[in-house]
């Protein structure tokens, strides 16, 4: 296995430092050109439409950072080592879940320390992976966010390790499976996310994700019909909206919560099955397997 870890907040240091005597309007500016142009050298190696989408993705959770404020913050960060934390928490996984053939790098980038999802949802820690190449992790110093970065770092492990096994790539709008030319579907993606988590709460057996108590289980069999009835839907703005929820008919996390459920029910109903056995099985195995149905648990 080879996955480097990359902490290229501290390049944003930089970027932050030569920006501390110009005005609030030309610091962000200088740094958000500063932090594109550095983005596009480390994901050249993907493709363009990948890169785009993490160039894209770095940019918004930068924020509008003061620079001085910004420093602070790393500073902070740096002290405490993150990529010690992450470099630990890779070889963990590596050693329940080998993947000799993988090769990854991870980066460390600053979030935005106005974020509300950032520093209260995901105590100061959010990832997420493009394809099987790269991880991207952004960090603020939260409460307990090392905690989370070693939760997180294991969960998207498993999103690298499934991403090689089962390879996508963006076309019109869907994620088409390399192998099978077939969509990703939301039943795909929530299954995905529960397997991650698993995985990851087997590893960092402190750490429980908010999603798991998104709601009640009469609120469950409530939504399930509404979630039940898009299982197939493969467009990847429907999908986020199930995944993430929409602040008004769906609620926040409503994916995540059915997809750790859906795998749990698989797991309970396979004794001695555990979450690294999943990682290669696919989400119509799991999902027909769980025989997941919230509205019959009463």
């Amino acid at each position: 296995m080879g996955i480097t870890v990359i902490p290229a907040y501290r390049v944003v240091s930089t970027l932050a430092r030569k920006a501390r005597n110009q005005s609030y309007d030309d610091a962000v500016s200088s740094m958000e050109k500063g932090l594109r142009e550095y983005v596009r050298s480390l994901l050249s190696m993907l493709h363009p439409s990948i890169s785009h989408l993490g160039e894209r993705s770095v940019i918004a959770q930068f924020g509008d950072p003061e620079p001085e404020a910004l420093l602070t913050a790393l500073a902070e960060i740096d002290a405490r080592d993150p990529k010690a934390i992450v470099d630990e928490t890779l070889a963990r996984c590596a050693k329940v879940l080998s993947r000799p053939d993988l090769s990854a790098r991870v980066f460390l980038f600053p979030g935005d320390g106005e974020s509300r999802v950032l520093v209260k949802q995901m105590n100061g820690v959010i990832g997420f992976s493009l394809g099987s190449q790269a991880m991207v992790v952004f960090l603020w110093p939260a409460d307990n966010w090392q905690t989370w970065l070693a939760y997180t770092v294991a969960h998207e492990y498993a999103h690298l390790v499934r991403n090689l096994l089962f390879p996508r790539s963006p076309q019109g709008g869907k994620l088409m499976y390399t192998k099978t030319q077939t969509a990703e579907t939301l039943v795909d993606a929530m299954v995905t996310e529960g397997i991650a988590d698993h995985f990851a709460t087997n590893m960092c057996t402190d750490v429980l994700p908010p999603w798991t108590d998104a709601f009640t289980p009469e609120q469950s069999e409530r939504l399930w019909p509404r979630i039940r009835r898009r299982l197939e839907v493969s467009d990847m703005n429907e999908i986020r909206r199930m995944l993430f929820g929409d602040s008004d008919r769906i609620p926040t996390w409503t994916g995540y919560k059915y997809g750790y459920q859906i795998v749990e029910t698989y797991l309970e109903k396979h004794g001695g099955v555990e979450p690294t056995s999943l990682v290669g099985l696919s989400a119509k195995t799991i999902f027909e397997g769980a025989r997941f149905d919230p509205t019959r648990t009463r």
